[in-house]
Parts: C-alpha cells; sequence; structure tokens
C-alpha cells in the first residue's frame, strides 16, 4: 500500500484559490483515484472534494474504508510510543 494524501502534493504547485486551477487539481485526483484498488477516508469531516471522489470511487466500484478519528488517535499513540523505544 501506498497512501496518498493529493491534496497536499497538488497544492504544492497549483493554487486552491484559483478557480481553474482547483478544478485542475480535482480532475487529476480523480484520474489518480482511477489506479486506486482503495479509498481510505480519515476522520470525520467530508469536504466537498472529498465526497466529491467517495461519490467516484463508488461509481468505479472503488471499495471504500472510513476510519474514524478515534482509530487515528489510536494509531498516532501506538507510533509515538513505538519511536520511544
Amino acid at each position: 500500500m501506498i497512501p496518498f494524501a493529493l491534496h497536499l502534493l497538488f497544492t504544492r504547485f497549483l493554487d486552491d484559490l484559483k478557480p481553474e486551477e482547483r478544478e485542475l487539481g480535482c480532475r487529476m485526483g480523480l484520474e489518480v483515484l482511477e489506479k486506486c484498488d482503495e479509498l481510505w477516508v480519515m476522520g470525520p469531516r467530508i469536504s466537498e472534494g472529498m465526497a466529491a471522489e467517495i461519490e467516484y470511487a463508488e461509481r468505479l466500484g472503488i471499495q471504500t474504508h472510513y476510519i474514524p478519528e478515534i482509530e487515528m488517535a489510536e494509531a498516532q499513540e501506538h507510533d509515538m510510543c513505538m519511536e520511544m523505544q
């Protein structure tokens, strides 16, 4: 597995405040999603862009996993404990 947070990658060279660049980033994100086997949704907040990705994944038959905030916190806590050892 390779995790991608494309909103962090694409905003390095696209300006999210410019509508044409935001649209380009969203389209590129959907193209990357087409190559994925799974979509993982982290945390309770679903943005407009995330909702579009989830809907697209469903149309493509890509399995979507929802990771609750509590599981994210537990994983972070586990990682911190492992770093201290």
